[in-house]
């Protein structure tokens, strides 16, 4: 049974800001990682949030009381270091160590080093800042196959592995990006064909040919599947750009003290469907994570425990603070550009409730109205069609509504999306929201529009509220108005009459930001909350 990790949370057991949760591997060895971040690129596009995930994950550790990480970042992260890294952690590693291995850059696809390693012929690559075509840069690349061949090696010396892939292969998406809109950064380089390849691979083609299913003690998680693009994303409460997968597993690894129990132990299951989830609605649905364990493991395999103690470890006082993780709030303004670049038709604009502040179109704006058609995009979706600038107020509000419940669904997300897919859906459609592990629990859903008009979609007349069987699931035709729906769902293990109260007084209208407000005050702690974008058109 390949146990991940466990926590052992240190300081008072009588809740004291101060605790800190110890990460223990629980086969009696010690944790150790290696975490790799890439922004820099010398000769591909630069990344914006890359190296920001391997600081974040490797603060976590060091904050969770794990001494042997090894950082390499940017131009430290060459082929040389890299493989150095390895070899040296593969010496220092014994029975029973856990191994993280996390991964922040570009990745791509090319053609295999040996035929018939895979079956479509193609090689995933992680790119290393100073890869080109060229002799020497053909060498700053670590092939998937030679990962699969650290990996065996650390499997035979009795180590479990956690190998976290925040990068991405393949060039589709799940939607397509608006073309007005051209402030994207996904971590993928096309395909390509190298003129003049020096690499010596450090694998075999029995490497190339491994799968997940081929390992008897590794976890791998993937931002996308292999044929689709992982975009670079604003977390709520963060600065910058980061990557969604790395986020959600920093804050796995950091735990929440003040949720836990005593002996709470957290399973496989527990663990893909929170990152998952987390994963989606912080990417706007672009991401499905892949998430895969070896097949001899069980979904209630457990990957952490949690055990509470009254004794602060040492060697996790002197740790830095976790820079990455997001206030309990953000409170910075909205910003609106207009898409020509004219700030004209925005002068006139005053708040409704959220504040905003109006940039040029190349500011990394969260809203960008277009003055020809009165479109307003946001990170390469349409999210209203038709808004005059005397409306605009509304969709800011809304803009900041949803902002606030990505962070409030970051602790005990409850699982929710939008099948069969994430694609964009058209007039008369037909789609379902599907609300999973409900049995037991009374549930809340609803819908804030494009516009920011708040509806009540369950419980309705004499729906039930407690759900019976494991899934909800509700049926929606597409039609106007067209652009965004945000659908929030709220399960709790009792029914909670104030907040559905409050709802209802806020059926049908503009009030997105007082639903924020009714939630924070009506939500109690064993609440789980989590919402899916549906994007519509015409």
């Amino acid at each position: 049974m390949a146990v991940i990790a466990s926590i052992m949370i240190a300081g008072s057991a009588f809740g004291q800001s101060d605790q800190t949760e110890i990460l223990h591997s629980p086969y009696g060895g010690q944790i150790r990682a290696l975490v790799i971040g890439i922004d820099a690129y010398q000769h591909v596009r630069q990344l914006k949030g890359a190296t920001a995930d391997a600081q974040d994950i490797g603060t976590s550790l060091k904050r969770s009381g794990v001494r042997d990480v090894t950082t390499l970042l940017d131009g430290a992260a060459d082929r040389t270091s890299v493989l150095s890294a390895i070899y040296e952690l593969l010496q220092r590693t014994g029975s029973g160590d856990l191994i993280i291995i996390s991964l922040a850059g570009h990745g791509a696809q090319e053609p295999e080093q040996e035929s018939g390693g895979h079956n479509e012929g193609v090689e995933n690559v992680f790119l290393l800042a100073g890869f080109e075509d060229s002799a020497e840069g053909s060498q700053q690349r670590i092939l998937g196959a030679e990962f699969n061949h650290f990996i065996k090696q650390f499997e035979e010396k009795g180590a479990h592995i956690l190998f976290v892939a925040d990068t991405c292969y393949g060039g589709g998406m799940t939607r397509g990006i608006d073309p007005r809109w051209e402030n994207m950064s996904f971590r993928h380089v096309p395909s390509y064909r190298l003129s003049d390849d020096a690499l010596k691979p450090v694998a075999t083609v029995r490497d190339e040919s491994a799968t997940p299913f081929d390992f008897k003690h590794t976890v791998f998680l993937a931002a996308v599947d292999d044929k689709t693009m992982a975009p670079e994303i604003e977390i709520p409460g963060i600065p910058g750009f980061r990557g969604a997968l790395s986020y959600a597993i920093a804050r796995e690894i950091e735990g929440d003290s003040n949720t836990r129990g005593v002996d709470d132990k957290t399973t496989l299951r527990d663990l893909f469907g929170s990152v998952r989830q987390i994963v989606y609605q912080l990417s706007d649905e672009r991401q499905n994570i892949v998430a895969t364990a070896s097949p001899d493991e069980s979904p209630t395999t457990v990957v952490f425990q949690h055990v509470r103690s009254i004794n602060v470890a040492s060697s996790s006082v002197d740790a830095p603070a976790p820079a990455s993780a997001p206030a309990s709030a953000d409170e910075r303004p909205i910003k609106i550009a207009a898409l020509d670049g004219n700030s004209r038709d925005l002068a006139q604009l005053k708040p409704q409730q959220a504040p905003f502040k109006v940039v040029r179109p190349l500011d990394y704006p969260d809203l960008t109205w277009d003055p020809a058609s009165h479109d307003v995009l946001a990170w390469g979706d349409v999210v209203a069609y038709a808004v005059d600038p005397g409306d605009l107020p509304s969709v800011i509000d809304r803009t900041k509504a949803v902002r606030d419940l990505k962070m409030m669904a970051d602790k005990t997300p409850q699982p929710i999306k939008v099948t069969p897919d994430d694609s964009l859906h058209h007039n008369s459609a037909v789609v379902h929201i599907e609300v999973s592990g409900v049995a037991g629990r009374a549930l809340l859903l609803f819908d804030i529009a494009g516009d920011g008009s708040v509806e009540l979609l369950y419980p309705v007349g004499a729906d039930p509220h407690v759900i019976r069987t494991a899934d909800y699931v509700f049926p929606v035709r597409v039609q106007k108005p067209f652009g965004s729906d945000q659908l929030v769902a709220v399960t709790s293990p009792d029914p909670i009459p104030a907040l559905e109260q409050a709802l209802q007084k806020l059926d049908k209208r503009k009030a997105s930001v007082e639903l924020v407000s009714m939630l924070k005050r009506y939500l109690p702690a064993d609440a789980r909350i989590g919402s899916a974008g549906l994007f519509t058109a015409p």
